[in-house]
């Protein structure tokens, strides 16, 4: 409805414009009608095309921004949650490995959280950690501090315990790698910005060369 009253809006304002332009060219051309014709018709197709250029994919462009905004910040409010129970279980390990681990996971976990609270574009490259890899985390060590909390500790709950630990260093060298992808952007701008230095530098060193 809102684009059909803006649309609406954009067909009276050409229409108005294109009155204003035959009133222009009658004038100036000395009362000549056809001329005059010729002005509002070209008027009010330049004044609809600039103004639906103008108006509507913007509209649009702002609409979808405003729901990518929405979206990301729902995502970012629950693996903050998952981030807390992360951080939570490295205080209940008897390892000094495995709390170790968790912490690493938990430090990674909120420094991606705050990347993509601080510029939200980055959310592109983060989505495998925000849907995979941080609910992963959060199941896993939750799943162990269960685990190690058992009163009975038999055959199956060790191999359970020993797989787990397993499973939670796979989870910190992804997460790993879930940081380098949010950060392979900067570094692919440091490494531009490095080279044009250097050839730069090159060019600098060539025409003081040059000059002796």
């Amino acid at each position: 409805m809102k684009r059909f009253l803006l649309h609406s809006f954009i067909i009276i304002l050409s229409f108005n414009l294109a009155a204003i332009g035959f009133l222009i060219v009658f004038l100036l051309t000395g009362n000549q009608i056809q001329l005059g014709i010729l002005g509002a018709f070209g008027g009010f197709l330049g004044s609809y095309w600039a103004l639906k250029r103008k108006l509507l994919p913007n509209n649009d462009l702002e609409k979808i921004e405003r729901k990518e905004k929405k979206y990301v910040s729902a995502q970012l409010r629950e693996a903050k949650e998952k981030a807390k129970k992360i951080n939570s279980s490295r205080f209940r390990v008897r390892s000094i490995f495995v709390y170790q681990t968790i912490t690493k996971l938990s430090k990674i976990s909120t420094k991606i959280i705050k990347m993509v609270e601080k510029e939200p574009v980055r959310y592109r490259t983060a989505q495998n950690f925000f849907h995979h890899h941080l609910d992963s985390s959060a199941i896993i060590t939750e799943k162990y501090v269960h685990l190690l909390n058992q009163p009975v500790r038999t055959h199956e709950v060790s191999q359970a315990l020993r797989e787990t630990e397993s499973a939670l260093k796979q989870l910190e060298r992804n997460m790993e790698k879930e940081m380098m992808a949010v950060l392979s952007g900067d570094m692919n701008n440091l490494t531009t910005e490095i080279k044009l230095m250097n050839y730069q530098q090159l060019d600098t060193d060539k025409r003081i060369i040059e000059k002796k």
